[in-house]
């Protein structure tokens, strides 16, 4: 718990920056979509003990909750739907 607050202190700035900008980047879809694409070479690297992939998809994984956290703590079910409908433009 004290763990946890102490990582939530720290990154609060990064995150919030992410709340004001990701509408336009898409970044949290982006590395929504990389983890999912990915996370079917997991059992992969689990049998040819690819400790590298696996620690890669670990953090990657541990990220997005952060920051799902800090989304949902933060804003309407509406604010929070914009962050996961972006749309590149031409």
């Amino acid at each position: 718990s004290a763990d946890l607050k102490l990582l939530e202190d720290a990154t609060i700035s990064v995150c919030k920056s992410l709340v004001e900008k990701n509408p336009r980047t898409g970044n949290l879809g982006s590395l929504i979509k990389v983890f999912l694409s990915r996370t079917k070479e997991l059992k992969i690297s689990a049998e040819c003990q690819n400790h590298l992939f696996i620690w890669q998809a670990h953090n990657a994984l541990f990220i997005i909750c952060c920051l799902l956290k800090v989304f949902i703590s933060r804003m309407s079910e509406e604010e929070l739907q914009l962050h996961f409908t972006y749309e590149e433009k031409a």
